[in-house]
């Protein structure tokens, strides 16, 4: 998955009689070896949910000994794959706080050393371990909300050709580099300080032209991979092919929940209702995607903390908020049978950490989200079941509905622009405004985003926004429980002879 290292080469370096001198007298080599040998046991049930536990840490241990002559030392291409290797092991649950760090170092080490220029006839390995670093940090960078320390404008290497990372019709370590390149470009143009004061039409343009862009990419994988398409298990024979094309898919999908909450948060005043609408849809639909694929991640040790928990966690939270603001939307009970999918794969979890990681606090949330639909819909029906009739003897003529069905309160006109509730009507809408013909102009494979389907009473859905005027800043906070603390639980300084 991450093929930073010529495999011949460093076999013969580890198969070598003389790999003890070699791991004493050179301390970049060591740390690199360590981490390896601390990636493998990890995979082969050596690893741990729990920081300090397990074989895996105790050679994960010994190549963080080493971190402080990695850095204040001279560089060195083996140097730099010690941090990858030590940064690709902290990708997982039990050492996740030190990815970032370990990636930025290893970013401004290999700039250091011009790796982003390599484009000799014998730096085939310093371009490998370059592209494969580039990937790395900036798809980190763009789950985590950092800042890059690539600057694309300065990168000159040509991409290697990697057969390790090539399946018979999907060559995934290209088609990942491509998607790193997009969402370095998603951030720079969408995410920035700089980037959010442009005007609303440019801001807007570029969100299109990177949708479209995304939808490019989405199609340039072969169908058994594509992100979008039903996930076919049975026709992923090789090994590591289900893995890929799991992270294939959540790739795409946390580009696209980015994308379109960016578009749905920032841009919905210039929106036409219709535009709005559909954009909530997407966000439901990917959430959605996100929370059925569940089933095929590996809960084990190995498993990256962002495909594990972060994502899964992410989307059950915007699905959580849609289905307990629209408990009587037509597809409320399908998006509460994923809650209850999402909550078995937290359970799952903690199962697999053996209680270290509380997750099944977080299957609550659907059974909470059930419990509150259930008590909506109750409360509806016996308001229709109490309306008066022509028939009752007490009230006589039949009174208006609307004098019997007050309004309920997610139709106010006290929400913002953002979350204007659409009317039930028949009639066809409005056609866009000046602003959102532009928008869809700019690219036709855009247009589809956008329904134009009549809208029904029974369509509209209301997402919470945080900045939201109407809404306190308590009604945001769960009392008693911090999710992060799920997750982000402190973890002791290490001492000794292999300690920090």
């Amino acid at each position: 998955m991450y093929p930073f290292l010529d495999p011949e080469s460093f076999k013969q370096q580890t198969a070598s009689p003389d790999l003890s001198r070699l791991i004493s007298t050179n301390k970049g080599f060591a740390a690199l070896y360590y981490a390896v040998v601390a990636i493998g046991s990890q995979h082969n049930d050596g690893g741990s949910f729990e920081a300090g536990v397990g074989e895996a840490w105790s050679y994960f241990e010994r190549a963080l000994s080493y971190f402080q002559d990695l850095i204040f030392f001279r560089g060195s291409l083996t140097t730099v794959q010690a941090l990858m290797a030590i940064a690709v092991f902290s990708s997982t649950m039990s050492a996740f706080q030190f990815e970032q760090f370990m990636l930025s170092e290893a970013a401004i080490m290999a700039q250091g050393l011009g790796y982003n220029r390599s484009n000799g006839p014998h730096e085939v390995s310093q371009r490998r371990t370059f592209w494969v670093l580039y990937f790395m940090e900036k798809v980190s960078c763009f789950i985590t909300g950092k800042v890059s320390v690539f600057q694309d404008s300065n990168i000159s290497c040509a991409i290697p050709d990697v057969k390790e990372s090539t399946f018979v019709d999907y060559d995934y370590f290209f088609s990942f580099l491509r998607y790193a390149r997009l969402v370095s470009r998603i951030h720079k143009n969408l995410l920035t300080i700089n980037a959010i004061q442009q005007p609303a039409l440019a801001y807007n343009s570029k969100v299109q032209s990177l949708l479209s862009e995304l939808e490019s990419w989405r199609l340039s994988i072969p169908e058994r991979f594509r992100a979008g398409e039903p996930f076919r298990a049975r026709l992923m024979r090789e090994p590591l092919a289900q893995t890929i094309a799991l992270m294939t898919h959540y790739l795409y999908l946390n580009a696209l929940l980015t994308l379109s909450w960016t578009l749905l948060h920032f841009s919905a005043a210039k929106l036409e209702t219709r535009q709005q609408l559909d954009l909530k849809r997407e966000l439901m639909r990917t959430s959605r995607s996100v929370l059925e694929l569940t089933k095929w991640i590996d809960v084990s040790p190995s498993t990256p903390v962002w495909m594990l928990a972060v994502l899964p966690l992410s989307c059950l939270m915007i699905l959580f908020d849609i289905v307990v603001h629209n408990p009587n939307h037509p597809e409320a009970s399908l998006s509460l049978a994923l809650l209850d999918i999402a909550g078995g794969h937290f359970s799952r979890l903690e199962f697999a950490s053996k209680g270290t990681l509380p997750c099944s606090l977080i299957a609550q949330f659907a059974h909470l989200a059930r419990q509150y639909v259930f008590e909506q819909r109750e409360n509806k029906n016996k308001t229709k079941s109490n309306k008066p009739t022509d028939s009752d003897p007490v009230c006589g003529a039949r009174q208006p509905d609307a004098e019997a069905e007050p309004p309920s309160s997610s139709s106010t006109n006290t929400l913002p622009m953002a979350d204007i509730p659409i009317t039930g009507t028949s009639q066809p809408i409005d056609p866009l405004p000046e602003l959102s013909r532009d928008l869809l102009e700019l690219d036709p494979a855009t247009a589809s985003l956008w329904d134009s389907s009549p809208i029904g009473s029974n369509d509209q859905l209301f997402i919470p926004l945080i900045d939201d005027p109407s809404y306190r800043i308590e009604d945001f906070e769960i009392l008693g429980i911090d999710l992060k603390d799920l997750f982000d639980y402190p973890y002791p300084i290490l001492s000794g002879d292999g300690g920090l």
